[in-house]
């Protein structure tokens, strides 16, 4: 039986790369055993390969490199138990971040899906929504938000700089914002009382508030922020011939924004207006 390996025998036979072998080698974790008397080559033997098994096991489970180094130099029951006790600590927080991560990303589907099928069916509907945790990024003197949206975003990238909050970036359906409701009855563009990330889960640091549960009147607006005022003036007719009236003032969601659509004649911001039926 075949006792001595080349390093591209043993490569191929455990298909590993010759690279990482000589890798293995340089750093002292595993090197060639025999070296031959005659022609001095470096062989690897049959009895090493408990140890390659044991380092390819390890490296794909993701133990570092110091780590697997420091378990071969120390083998023994009790401190290789504590090695894999340690990893699967980790391993384990880490499944509960994926799951975290994997709800995150199926709301962000659910969110897109969602302005999708309202954009091929822009109408009028009534839903009623339970109490919606937000945070305000801001909540003042109504602003018109093509002025000074961009001074907001600056003020809460500044604001979370400062407090040492996680910045977890935004993604479309994050940003929501309150219209001050007599700018809709008068000349000029629409104004917004208060502008609030959607929390989709609590989050350490931010005060949480909440947008009033009850029946609202939803509308699409698809097209460029600038012309949602006559979204508004269509969407407050409807509601009106349905015999509802206004309730208190009206909630924008950004469904579909620029983190998804390059072409802002395709934006979606979902209307909402809270409603109750006339007596």
């Amino acid at each position: 039986m075949k006792q001595h390996f080349r390093v591209g025998e043993l490569a191929k036979l455990f298909q590993l790369s010759t690279s990482k072998l000589r890798y293995y080698d340089e750093i002292g974790i595993f090197q060639p055993k025999y070296t031959d008397p005659n022609s001095r080559y470096r062989y690897y033997t049959i009895d090493q390969f408990i140890v390659l098994d044991t380092i390819i096991f390890l490296k794909k489970n993701g133990f570092s490199i110091k780590d697997i180094q420091s378990h071969l130099e120390q083998r023994t029951p009790e401190n290789t138990k504590e090695l894999l006790e340690q990893k699967l600590i980790e391993v384990e927080a880490e499944t509960e971040r994926l799951k975290k991560v994997s709800e995150k990303i199926k709301g962000k589907i659910a969110t897109i899906d969602e302005g999708l099928s309202l954009s091929a069916n822009p109408t009028l509907i009534y839903r009623s929504f339970p109490a919606r945790a937000i945070s305000y990024l801001y909540n003042d003197e109504p602003i018109d938000l093509m002025k000074e949206a961009d001074m907001l975003y600056l003020n809460d990238l500044e604001e979370l700089s400062l407090t040492g909050i996680d910045y977890p970036g935004f993604f479309t359906g994050d940003f929501g914002s309150i219209v001050e409701l007599d700018s809709l009855f008068n000349e000029g563009p629409v104004k917004y009382q208060a502008v609030f990330e959607v929390l989709h889960e609590e989050k350490d640091g931010l005060k949480t508030s909440y947008l009033n549960a009850g029946k609202y009147a939803c509308y699409p607006h698809l097209g460029s922020y600038e012309t949602i005022k006559s979204s508004y003036i269509s969407a407050l007719k409807k509601l009106e011939q349905d015999g509802y009236r206004v309730s208190g003032p009206p909630i924008e969601i950004a469904l579909l924004d620029e983190s998804v659509i390059q072409d802002e004649t395709a934006y979606l911001n979902w209307i909402q207006i809270p409603v109750e039926k006339n007596n």
